[in-house]
C-alpha cells in the first residue's frame, strides 16, 4: 500500500498481515504528524518511509521507492501522485495491477483544478479498480466502488473515560473533527453553541486545535463572547480520543458534505448520541442511529432534543459492527485482490 491516510492504511496492512498477505507500507515521514500517524509510533519492518520534502522527492524519490518493489497488487491511497505512480509501476511491470483508493480531496478538489485534474483523472482511468472511502466521491465513468473506512471496535467502546470533559459545566460536547469550516462546518459548531448558551443550556464544548481555518474560529470565539465555554486541545491519537467519546454527552461529528466520517464512526463505536450530516443512506441495508443535522438551527434543534429527552446513549456500536467493523472491510478487500490476481 501506498500512504498513511488517516491510519487508513497501517491498520489495513497490519490485519493483511496476520491473514497471511505479504502486504507491506511505503509512505512518506511526516515528522509534523507525530503521534497521530502510526508509522512514527511503531517500527514495524513492514513499513518503509522516506524523506519527501521538496519537487526532487515528490518526484524522482517517490518514483523510485514505488518501483522498487516488485508487487501483484499496488494499492494506493490518494489519487495524485500516488496514483500516477502506480500507474507507471504497472506499465514497466513492477506490479500487476493497481487499485486506486479516494479519501476525499483528491476528488472533491484536486480533481476540479487545471493543474493537477488531469493527474487525478489519469490515476482514474488507468487503475484496474478504484475505491472511494465516503460515498460522496462516487462518479460515473470510473470503476468506482464504495470501501466503508473500518474502527478498530478494540479501541472504541464505552468505558470509563480518564478525563472529564465538562469542567465544571452541564453539558459537555466534543467536536474533534479537522477545524475546517466548508468541509466540516466548525462555524456552524460554534453559531449553534451561541443560541443553546443564550437559551440556557450550561455546555462546554471541546475542541481539536488542528486545522487551516483554527485562528479563524477562535476569533469567531472571542467575537461571540464564549471563552468561557469552549476549550481547544491539542491533537490527541486514538486511545486519547476514545477516552474523550466516552467523557462528553453529545460528538458534533460535522456538518457539510454529507457522509460518515471516522469521528462519526467512532463515536457511534462508543454509543455516543451524535450529530452529523449524513445524506446517503442508500448505501447501507440499515440506517446509522444518528441524529442528522446540517444547518445551525438543525444542529441547535437536535441538540436540545437530545438534552430535553435525557438520552445518554445509541445503539450505534452494533451497527459499526456491520458495516464498519474490520472483518467486514478486509472480506471485501480480500476478494477484491483474489479477483483481481485471477485476472
Amino acid at each position: 500500500m501506498i500512504e498513511n491516510i488517516a491510519n487508513v492504511s497501517f491498520n489495513l496492512v497490519k490485519r493483511l498481515r496476520e491473514r497471511g498477505f505479504d502486504a507491506i507500507l511505503l509512505t512518506r515521514n511526516n515528522p509534523k504528524a507525530g503521534k497521530l500517524d502510526l508509522t512514527n509510533v511503531y517500527k514495524y519492518d513492514w513499513i518503509y518511509k522516506f524523506d519527501c520534502e521538496n519537487l526532487y522527492d515528490k518526484t524522482f524519490r517517490y518514483l523510485f521507492n514505488v518501483l522498487r518493489f516488485k508487487t501483484d497488487i499496488v494499492h494506493s491511497h490518494y489519487a495524485l501522485e500516488q496514483g500516477f505512480y502506480g500507474v507507471a509501476s504497472k506499465w514497466l511491470h513492477t506490479s500487476k495491477k493497481l487499485i486506486v483508493h479516494c479519501h476525499g480531496t483528491d476528488v472533491r478538489e484536486t480533481l476540479r483544478t487545471l493543474k493537477y485534474g488531469w493527474i487525478v483523472r489519469f490515476s482514474l482511468r488507468n487503475a484496474d479498480r478504484v475505491f472511494v472511502s465516503t460515498p460522496d466521491l462516487l462518479l460515473e465513468g470510473y470503476n468506482m466502488r464504495y470501501l466503508p473506512n473500518p474502527v478498530d471496535l478494540e479501541v472504541f467502546k464505552p468505558s470509563e473515560p480518564k478525563v472529564d470533559l465538562h469542567q465544571g459545566h452541564e453539558i459537555a460536547i466534543f467536536h474533534p473533527s479537522r477545524i475546517v469550516w466548508r468541509h466540516k462546518g466548525t462555524d456552524k459548531c460554534i453559531y449553534a453553541l451561541k443560541r443553546l448558551v443564550e437559551e440556557g443550556y450550561d455546555i462546554f464544548l471541546t475542541l481539536v486545535e488542528y486545522g487551516p481555518d483554527l485562528m479563524k474560529t477562535k476569533r469567531l470565539v472571542h467575537s461571540l463572547n464564549l471563552s468561557g465555554h469552549v476549550q481547544f486541545i491539542q491533537p490527541l491519537n486514538q486511545y486519547e480520543m476514545v477516552n474523550h467519546y466516552n467523557s462528553c454527552d453529545i460528538v458534533w461529528a460535522q456538518f457539510g458534505v454529507g457522509h460518515l466520517g471516522l469521528v462519526t464512526l467512532e463515536s457511534l463505536a462508543c454509543d455516543k448520541p451524535t450529530l452529523v450530516d449524513f445524506r446517503y443512506p442508500e448505501h447501507y441495508a440499515e440506517h446509522p442511529p444518528i441524529f442528522h443535522a446540517n444547518s445551525i438551527s438543525e444542529v441547535v434543534e437536535e441538540t436540545r432534543s437530545i438534552i430535553e429527552l435525557k438520552i445518554k446513549k445509541v445503539s450505534g456500536r452494533f451497527w459499526v459492527e456491520r458495516f464498519h467493523s474490520y472483518p467486514a472491510v478486509l472480506s471485501v478487500l480480500t476478494n477484491t485482490y483474489m479477483s483481481l490476481i485471477r485476472k
